[in-house]
């Protein structure tokens, strides 16, 4: 880790800013920084950029370079910061990782490759080349879209792996299988954090999970649920929780970055070709905007 948070193990809400882009599709610079900014002044505990909620697949490698770079530059060590460097294959990612590492980001989160079909025996090859490539701490996305690795797995990968510290867990099971991983890994795991947009947060962190990796649209929330929850007052994390998880029901990536929009940090909700993602029709927009003014009185984040 960097000397900002060196020995200090990954906990909390670890906000996902989206890729901001121009109308002509072009990297939003301005937009980029903003919503950067946004993500630790709304008070996530870290920032994870950029992976699959910045749309990391439509990014040049020269664009996930400088987005790594800006995201180091504007954070400023205030949190700390993790890489995704999932690529198509085991050189590219490694070539992604050692960049950030130079770029003075604190950690990496990588899939395995994902150019092809990936049998286990390579999944563990390639995580041991990452580790052995970088000196930061290693988190394994063990995403459902991916080879999904068992939890005997993952637990010899955190053991022979000395720098594979972290999982963030986003199986078919995500709950149960944070669960076995933490049992069966013992020391050599510090964290497993959840995904699907802290959607299941109190049932994770009961569970001894160390956080979640959400995207940072509703930082300010994820962020104050969280404390609330290591603070001790369960009640008071549950009451605001219940009352935002309907709105989180309908996050996908193009109502996430109207949600950006709207709070005034990015300057449009474009999305980079292919998307392939269908936009909410009148209906769905009726009951996002019902549902995003029922509980507005939460957002403390307010554009100045």
């Amino acid at each position: 880790m960097t000397a900002q948070h060196a020995g200090q193990p990954f906990r909390g809400i670890y906000g996902i800013p989206p890729t901001p882009f121009n109308e002509d599709e072009s990297v939003d610079r301005k937009s980029l920084e903003s919503v950067l900014h946004f993500t630790v002044e709304s008070g996530c505990h870290g920032v994870v950029m950029p992976v699959m909620v910045s749309e990391f697949q439509v990014l040049t490698d020269d664009e996930r370079k400088e987005i790594v770079e800006t995201t180091v530059r504007v954070v400023a060590g205030r949190v700390p910061v993790v890489a995704g460097v999932t690529g198509l294959a085991n050189a590219h990612s490694i070539g992604l990782a050692k960049h950030a590492q130079d770029a003075g980001a604190d950690a990496v989160i990588a899939m395995p490759p994902h150019s092809r079909a990936t049998t286990e025996s390579e999944v563990l090859r390639f995580f041991h080349e990452l580790g052995a490539a970088v000196d930061v701490p290693v988190f394994v996305q063990n995403f459902g879209g991916a080879y999904a690795m068992p939890t005997d797995t993952l637990a010899q990968l955190a053991h022979d792996v000395p720098n594979l510290s972290y999982v963030k867990e986003e199986g078919a099971e995500p709950l149960q299988a944070a669960t076995r991983i933490i049992e069966a890994a013992g020391d050599d795991i510090l964290g497993v954090m959840g995904g699907f947009g802290a959607r299941m947060l109190l049932d994770e962190w009961r569970r001894g999970e160390a956080g979640n990796m959400p995207s940072s649209h509703y930082g300010d929330v994820h962020a104050n649920i969280w404390n609330l929850l290591e603070e001790g007052d369960e009640d008071g994390a549950r009451a605001i929780y219940e009352r935002i998880l309907p709105l989180l029901l309908h996050d996908d990536l193009f109502v996430l970055k109207e949600i950006f929009v709207r709070r005034g940090v990015i300057a449009n909700n474009t999305m980079r070709s292919p998307y392939g993602l269908p936009k909410p029709d009148k209906h769905g927009w009726d009951e996002i905007d019902y549902l995003y003014n029922r509980v507005a009185d939460l957002f403390t984040w307010k554009k100045s």
